[in-house]
């Protein structure tokens, strides 16, 4: 067991000072975060390259930058309170209507102005070899949802190279939520393309979107049977898709390299993956280490409920009830038999 390395990793414009937390394991996998929107890094497997395959930044103040983008690469962050978009950012509890921020058109995406993805989480003090805990609460009426949120979020690395996030919140008042992770994964490295990686998903149907990327509330097919098909090209192409997951008991996605051995296993609680491939990103978009990235640098796993949940009876509940707590559990699990 390798104890939690914490290093400042530079203030914000306030003064606050923000950290770095690595964690490592028995066979050399290393992952940091920062306290600036609970942002993943680095993650870099075992073995002798030295492979890190998430996208990111070198310093704090590239990461504040980017989110003022106008289209914000949110790179390795949390996202919420409500990843995603609502159509409008109006949704209705409880016979009332809410109005939330609207920071992408007319809608409202990944939690809007004051998002998780901006906030400063705090560690919590049980610092735990090989695991730490983050949290952040999100007062009443922040871009316009109701309730103080207060959230937890644990990342833990095990000897057996799994990644795990356990994410929790609750409620002052009755809310809706929804919470992902928003890494770029790129099992070549964060420096080339994912283009030759194969996925697969346990799903046989996407949400269908309209042009604004707002569900229609058509499940559309894609494939005839689960984890059987690698996702097509057409698919590929200009990838941001909800995919609902037949079977919450099996690996719901997996992300395969043809050549180095290495795949990426993907287990949620959650009734969605939502894939983005890059295809958004800034041109010229420099990232760690100098690298360029580009709309094929990194392939996005987001594991959630659906967009606009709260639009559509038919889709899964996104209520968080006062004194309830929700619960997303993802596992990232990173096999190679030629390393461990």
């Amino acid at each position: 067991m390798n104890p939690v390395e914490i290093k400042e990793f530079g203030q914000l414009p306030d003064g606050q000072m923000v950290y770095s937390y690595v964690l490592t394991n028995k066979h050399g996998m290393t992952v940091e975060f920062i306290s600036y929107g609970a942002v993943m890094r680095t993650c870099v497997l075992p073995g002798n390259q030295g492979l890190d395959i998430v996208l990111g930044f070198d310093c704090l103040e590239d990461y504040l930058e980017s989110m003022n983008m106008e289209n914000p690469p949110y790179f390795g962050s949390i996202v919420g309170r409500f990843a995603g978009r609502i159509h409008q950012g109006i949704f209705f509890l409880n016979n009332k209507a809410y109005q939330l921020s609207k920071n992408n058109g007319v809608n409202h995406l990944h939690g809007g102005i004051d998002s998780f993805s901006r906030a400063l989480w705090k560690a919590e003090p049980q610092l735990s070899e090989q695991s730490i805990t983050l949290k952040h609460v999100s007062p009443a009426g922040t871009d316009g949802y109701p309730g103080e949120v207060t959230s937890t979020l644990t990342y833990s690395l095990t000897d057996d190279n799994e990644l795990k996030m356990n994410y929790k919140a609750e409620s002052t008042e009755d809310t809706i939520i929804n919470v992902t992770q928003h890494h770029y994964w790129n099992l070549s490295g964060h420096n080339q393309s994912v283009d030759s990686q194969s996925i697969h998903l346990n799903a046989t149907h996407f949400l269908g979107k309209n042009l604004d990327n707002i569900p229609t509330g058509n499940f559309e097919q894609w494939s005839e049977k689960p984890m059987q098909e690698e996702l097509t090209a057409e698919l590929r192409s200009g990838l941001d898709h909800t995919f609902i997951i037949s079977d919450q008991s099996e690996i719901q996605a997996s992300l395969s390299h043809p050549t180095n051995g290495w795949k990426m296993l993907v287990k949620s609680n959650q009734p969605a993956a939502h894939l983005f491939i890059g295809c958004g990103l800034p041109e010229n978009l420099n990232g760690k280490h100098g690298v360029t990235y580009h709309a094929t640098s990194g392939v996005c796993f987001e594991m959630q409920n659906f967009p606009d949940a709260p639009n559509h009876e038919h889709f899964p509940s996104s209520v968080l009830r006062k004194d309830e707590v929700y619960e997303n559990n993802t596992i990232f699990h990173f096999v190679n038999q030629d390393h461990v």
